[in-house]
């Protein structure tokens, strides 16, 4: 398949490839969709196998995003970068500057924020050379850790799941399996224990397990695979994507899956087969939308009480999702997707479309 045609495939409206001689930049700069807004997504900085790898990863998370700001009901489009660093001291201020300027060449038609490899001390060297960043740490001005946020929603779409699924309103004595205890999962996990929650957590950093261990010694932690094997309500995957294979899918024993993790199912397959054992999946960019709220109401100058109030909401959409699947006959993924297509394709029907500057019926889309 060429270049266009995985554009084209996934409905992209333009990839941008981003060098810099003197700092060694190799960046790439995924606008998916601007129909309700700038296309707003967060810079993603590591070392991939391939350019190709770092390709499919921008067109798959901006898309994804795409899909996450629709569900939440904001006026922004998706878009994701990533920068290719052969090394972690590869990120200096001079490839951060020249990255940033980069940024600028797109003229807030994409706005940059925290993601895998970048902190908030990048995202503040970021904004010093663009307007276009966004997610800044308190003391920049900003509204501070977007996980915390993230973590809010994933367990809200896992009240809802369990309402959902196990018919509860609560969740005392319910199982959960977190896979991965960096700030999103150890997050999640103070907010499971104080809902009375069981939990079993697996993260492949020593360390990050050592915390959890160190401050909730209660809570039970085990070797990645073997979290697998935990017979528990929800499996709650929040650490890369793509971690639920077919064969994991196959062999998971739990009756939901609701993590904060970008698009954690290998495939479509992994999907139908999770449908098929009547294992109920909360759509990831449904639930994990928490941190792009807060994102958005800091570009929108909103505090976190209004951030974290709309992240509450996150539980009426998930059961809307729910809703619309059986309704349609579809998975719960595939149904998210359709809301958010129709959202999109509503505004363009009424001749709304921000990145071609039709912006006379932006109010009626909040």
């Amino acid at each position: 398949m060429s270049y266009f045609e995985m554009l084209q495939t996934r409905g992209h409206e333009g990839v941008v490839f981003c060098s810099d001689a003197q700092t060694g930049l190799k960046a790439i700069i995924a606008i998916h969709d601007t129909t309700l807004g700038p296309a707003l997504g967060g810079c993603r900085m590591k070392s991939y196998a391939s350019e190709a790898e770092a390709l499919t990863d921008v067109l798959r998370l901006s898309r994804a995003m795409t899909y996450k700001s629709a569900m939440a009901g904001l006026n922004l489009g998706g878009g994701k970068s990533v920068v290719i660093l052969e090394r972690p001291e590869h990120k200096t201020p001079a490839l951060l500057k020249a990255f940033a300027e980069r940024i600028n060449l797109l003229k807030g038609n994409y706005i940059g924020a925290g993601d895998v490899g970048s902190n908030t001390d990048d995202l503040k060297i970021l904004r010093q050379h663009s307007p276009y960043i966004t997610g800044l740490a308190e003391a920049d001005g900003g509204l501070g850790d977007s996980s915390i946020l993230t973590a809010l929603g994933v367990f809200r779409g896992i009240q809802a799941a369990v309402f959902q699924k196990l018919g509860r309103s609560d969740l005392d004595g319910v199982k959960v399996a977190i896979q991965g205890a960096g700030k999103v999962g150890f997050h999640l996990l103070e907010h499971l224990l104080k809902a009375g929650c069981t939990v079993f957590i697996s993260d492949l950093n020593d360390a990050a397990l050592a915390q959890v261990r160190e401050c909730y010694p209660t809570v039970k932690t085990c070797d990645i695979l073997r979290l697998y094997e935990q017979e528990v309500d929800v499996f709650s995957p929040n650490a890369i994507g793509g971690a639920i294979t077919e064969d994991i899918a196959h062999a998971l024993k739990a009756r939901i899956v609701a993590g904060g993790a970008n698009n954690p199912l290998s495939s479509e397959k992994a999907a139908k087969i999770l449908h098929q054992r009547g294992i109920l999946y909360a759509p990831d960019f449904v639930i994990n939308a928490g941190g792009v709220i807060m994102v958005a109401c800091e570009v929108e100058h909103l505090s976190f009480e209004a951030a974290r109030e709309k992240t509450m909401g996150i539980y009426e959409t998930t059961l809307r999702v729910f809703e619309y699947a059986q309704q349609s006959h579809l998975l719960p993924w595939n149904a998210a997707q359709k809301l958010a297509l129709n959202r999109i394709e509503e505004a363009q029907a009424r001749g709304y479309h921000y990145g071609r500057g039709q912006h006379t019926e932006r109010a009626a889309l909040v």
